[in-house]
């Protein structure tokens, strides 16, 4: 049986990927996890434009609901950003992501409103085949994240919170995962993404955000010639916040989402909708949470 390893990998990643381990509420990057997946063919360019919008009004102390907090009426962001992926080699493709934050803003109990926005740490990756079949793969990869400025935002002379700067003003590393099986008899496909963002540096104000995992399974079936449909449960896990070698409370936590995907094709353009559900949060101490977020993403394919 030649595929029976493929399908213990894959199945293997699937269960690994919902392995529960509890330690911020926020995603550590923004970036549209579904759009810059496996390998390119050589040659070929991709372009991925996108904008996010996340809203987040409830609070939760570790995983309970908590109505009588009020210290931020709402906290919100709206993003923009692109990726481009070039296939170097047929094993070998490299990607680079650049995001930035039209508006980051919290409204206070006392109505006091807080906005910001700038650009967003740039993210260079390469990532590698290690099987690349018909109908199967499995693609590993690694790279850096970089701040474009190390200079924090400020207020009066004085650095905004840790939840209002758009970067994280230091240096860290990503890891990504990549398992992918297809089914084209029944246009059908299971792919499982997982992405690391670790050994982040302290910035200059001696913070450090805390490691951040990423991971989601996807399910998706081609309903027609233009329109694809795709179920995403998404698991994002952070670790604490570090100042001063010091970790801080009321950082770290798990969420859980469920985010339906409609997908349409046209003339080599596919645009997508997205929209994220939480259905589970398990925090650290006392944090606001997301209540929804939604993504549109546009994606074209470049061949030289």
């Amino acid at each position: 049986m030649p595929y029976l390893k493929n399908y213990l990998v894959c199945g293997l990643l699937i269960i690994l990927t919902f392995h529960k381990t509890f330690s911020q509420c926020c995603s550590a990057n923004p970036v549209v996890g579904s759009t810059n997946i496996g390998l390119l063919s050589q040659n070929t360019l991709r372009v991925i434009a996108f904008y996010r919008y996340n809203f987040s009004d409830i609070y939760f102390e570790s995983n309970k609901k908590r109505t009588d907090i009020q210290y931020l009426k709402y906290s919100l962001y709206s993003y923009v950003g692109n990726i481009l992926s070039y296939g170097i080699t047929r094993k070998f493709t490299v990607d680079l992501e650049m995001g930035y934050y039209l508006k980051k803003a919290e409204l206070t109990n006392v109505m006091r409103k807080i906005e910001t926005n700038g650009w967003n740490n740039g993210i260079m990756t390469i990532k590698y085949g290690l099987i690349k079949r018909t109908t199967f793969e499995c693609t590993i990869g690694g790279g850096l994240k970089f701040p474009l400025t190390q200079q924090l935002k400020e207020q009066d002379g004085r650095p905004l919170s840790v939840s209002l700067q758009p970067s994280t003003n230091a240096f860290g590393a990503i890891g990504l995962l990549f398992v992918q099986k297809s089914f084209p008899e029944h246009q059908f496909r299971i792919f499982v993404i997982h992405r690391s963002e670790v050994f982040n540096g302290y910035n200059r104000i001696y913070y450090m955000k805390g490691n951040a995992f990423t991971s989601s399974l996807f399910l998706s079936k081609g309903l027609n010639t233009h329109w694809n449909a795709l179920l995403q449960i998404r698991n994002e896990y952070r670790t604490r916040d570090y100042y001063y070698d010091r970790s801080l409370i009321g950082t770290g936590g798990i969420l859980l989402f469920v985010s339906p995907q409609i997908n349409y094709s046209f003339k080599g353009y596919n645009f997508s909708f997205i929209f994220d559900i939480p259905v589970y949060r398990h925090v650290n101490e006392i944090q606001i949470v997301s209540r929804y977020a939604f993504s549109f993403i546009c994606t074209k394919d470049f061949n030289f």
